[in-house]
């Protein structure tokens, strides 16, 4: 797609920065490293990870009751959400098992055989790019412009053997990533080749990947060279690189640690090559690794720097905007004006989730663009199905169903509010905070509560925490 020289109003002000959290300190209070604490710097938008693997963020190894990738903390406006990440042996939040609570600073969880207190949440200014966009990568909100700034931070550097692992969502832009680090790089005029792991045949892949010689195969060219050797002094984008089989990660490996690539039935012959690796999933390599399903070692050798891709849903305006620069692409490539959104249809791209992200709504506006015959796109030219609030509103309700109206409507009031309070739990203020979240004053909550029989023992429960 060509450059958009068109002004755009999110970054007039040029750049400048932000606040958001920046750090976290956990004590451990009790266990096998009582008195521990840990600071943890906080990635845009990200969780960060407890358990046992190397792999997390906060490790906590000496406790065999833990599992290797047990719990998350997520920052959210809300406050701290910790989810339990499967673990054999859960999260406890006042001896009381979570899925998921909603925690403040100095609340105190058990895993395993350890707790941990959350002790401080520090805010930082983080630096926003004057630009709204990385090569071909758009994006207005601060989330993107953060990540721009990072990202010509990471273009910038003298030498382009920095290995990159990007994360994030299918459709989220990973390989154009890939590609602006390549061609703000010194190696911008060597080749960038790509492989997507997740389209190579097992039974091929070490062909594919490092080249095969003379007779490998029937019917085959006589030699051909791997990505590896094809990429020589330039980029080589190994994206899905979770899909990458197992028994072919520790050539992988060799090949990153000594820059030397043998290739498939050609065991004595060793070729040397110069190639930047950028590697990108959008699978949970933390997890694949807790799990014995990706290599440590591997992990770590294509950890250099790692760039977090937030998804659509979380850009904000940045849906509409997007949008309307696809329009102005589509009417340049038609040579026509570029059809309109109306307000409706603005509001339905705002609300839509988006799992395909912005290669989703590429594709559903140029589709839209294309066969609205009139000037302006209304919701129904979006064809979006359902909305989204109304897919997230659907309940597996069919023990209700069975039950009166009225019976029914009682019987999802418990079930949402005791599950209300599971998530924020019993200590002070807790019901201000359930309130805010059902929407509801503090009043009209302990009426529900009393209404439905639930008041007595949660008061209970919360005169046991105090």
């Amino acid at each position: 797609m060509e450059e958009d020289d068109t002004p755009t109003r999110a970054v007039a002000r040029g750049g400048g920065g932000y606040e958001r959290l920046g750090r976290i300190s956990l004590k451990v209070v009790r266990g096998p490293a009582a008195g521990r604490v840990v600071q943890v710097p906080i990635s845009r938008g990200q969780p960060i990870r407890g358990g046992r693997s190397e792999t997390c963020d906060v490790v906590l190894r000496d406790d065999d009751q833990i599992s290797g990738v047990h719990f998350s903390l997520h920052f959210e406006p809300a406050g701290a959400v910790l989810r339990d990440l499967g673990s054999t042996n859960g999260v406890y939040v006042h001896e009381v098992r979570v899925r998921e609570a909603i925690i403040e600073l100095d609340t105190v969880f058990r895993v395993g055989e350890t707790e941990l207190q959350l002790t401080a949440a520090e805010r930082v200014v983080v630096p926003l790019s004057a630009k709204d966009h990385f090569g071909e990568l758009y994006g207005w909100c601060p989330e993107m412009r953060e990540l721009f700034d990072e990202l010509e931070r990471v273009a910038a550097m003298p030498s382009s053997a920095l290995r990159v692992l990007i994360t994030g969502e299918t459709g989220t832009g990973k390989e154009l990533v890939a590609r602006g680090l390549h061609d703000r790089s010194e190696r911008a005029q060597q080749p960038f080749v790509v492989l997507d792991c997740s389209t190579v045949p097992r039974e091929l892949a070490e062909a594919i990947v490092l080249g095969y010689g003379r007779g490998a195969f029937t019917h085959a060219a006589p030699e051909q060279p791997g990505v590896f050797e094809q990429a020589h002094r330039g980029t080589l984008f190994l994206d899905e690189l979770g899909e990458l089989p197992l028994d072919l990660q520790p050539k992988l490996l060799r090949v990153l640690e000594r820059g030397e690539v043998t290739r498939f039935n050609e065991r004595n012959k060793v070729r040397k090559v110069d190639v930047r690796v950028i590697c990108a999933t959008n699978r949970d390599l933390q997890q694949m690794v807790s799990d014995g399903r990706f290599r440590s070692d591997l992990y770590f050798r294509v950890y250099g720097k790692h760039i977090a891709l937030p998804s659509l849903r979380e850009r904000g305006d940045d849906v509409v905007l997007l949008a309307d620069r696809f329009l102005r692409a589509m009417g340049q490539s038609l040579g026509v004006p570029p059809k309109q959104l109306t307000a409706a249809a603005r509001d339905a791209l705002r609300a839509a989730q988006w799992p395909g992200n912005v290669r989703q709504l590429k594709l559903v506006i140029e589709c839209a663009a294309q066969l609205t015959p009139g000037p302006t796109i209304d919701v129904r030219d979006l064809h979006l199905g359902p909305s989204e609030a109304a897919r997230r509103d659907r309940l597996d309700a069919s023990p209700l169903l069975s039950l009166r109206w009225d019976e029914a409507q009682v019987g999802f009031q418990r079930e949402y509010f005791k599950a209300l309070m599971q998530r924020v739990g019993t200590r002070r203020g807790w019901i201000n905070r359930a309130a805010e979240l059902a929407g509801m004053d503090r009043s009209g909550f302990v009426k529900a509560l009393k209404r439905l029989g639930l008041y007595r023992n949660a008061m209970e429960d919360a005169a046991d925490d105090a």
